[in-house]
């Protein structure tokens, strides 16, 4: 068999099954409660790493990570970012539960694993088709640096950070001018 025979017959292939998957898709709907399936998982992975700069890939975090920056960070998540992540970073909550794809577990290797560029970028420009705001402008540089500090720190928050933090996720409710 002829070379582009052969890739015309795997691009045949290809834009069957796509059409295929596509199908099932539209037949399932597109409910914010399923589950990703794998190949969505695949694809959203892959359009998340590809979106980060590689010029962010190398950033280091100029913030030192002493106690009062990491309170700092613990303190700005507890304002804007617990509403979806929870304040030990699982994702586990009202807000978390109904987004699709759900929210990370910031705790977790995927999360930790990233530079810490990466989460800088993250923080700052949002991830598209995702519950993800992009939060450049709402931010000054030090408190994203802060964040990424604090997310660093998740894996270790101990029970007391979290009671505090559940303090200030009272002010959430009572002052919305804090989203």
């Amino acid at each position: 068999m002829k070379p582009w025979k052969v890739v015309l017959l795997i691009l045949i292939v290809l834009a069957v099954a796509a059409g295929g998957y596509g199908l099932i898709l539209v037949r399932r709907g597109f409910s914010a409660l399923a589950t990703p399936s794998a190949i969505e998982e695949f694809a959203a992975t892959t359009a998340r790493k590809l979106a980060v700069p590689s010029a962010y890939r190398q950033l280091r975090n100029p913030i030192t990570p002493s106690t009062e920056n990491i309170r700092g960070g613990m303190e700005h998540f507890a304002y804007h970012c617990s509403p979806c992540h929870s304040n030990d970073g699982s994702g586990h909550t009202v807000y978390g539960k109904g987004l699709y794809p759900k929210p990370p577990d910031l705790r977790a290797a995927g999360t930790q694993n990233k530079s810490d560029g990466e989460l800088y970028y993250t923080i700052e420009d949002g991830v598209r088709l995702s519950g993800m705001p992009a939060f450049s402008g709402t931010h000054t540089v030090p408190q994203t640096w802060r964040l990424v500090l604090f997310i660093r720190h998740l894996p270790q928050i101990t029970p007391e950070e979290l009671n505090e933090m559940k303090g200030w996720d009272q002010k959430n409710e009572a002052d919305p001018a804090h989203f």
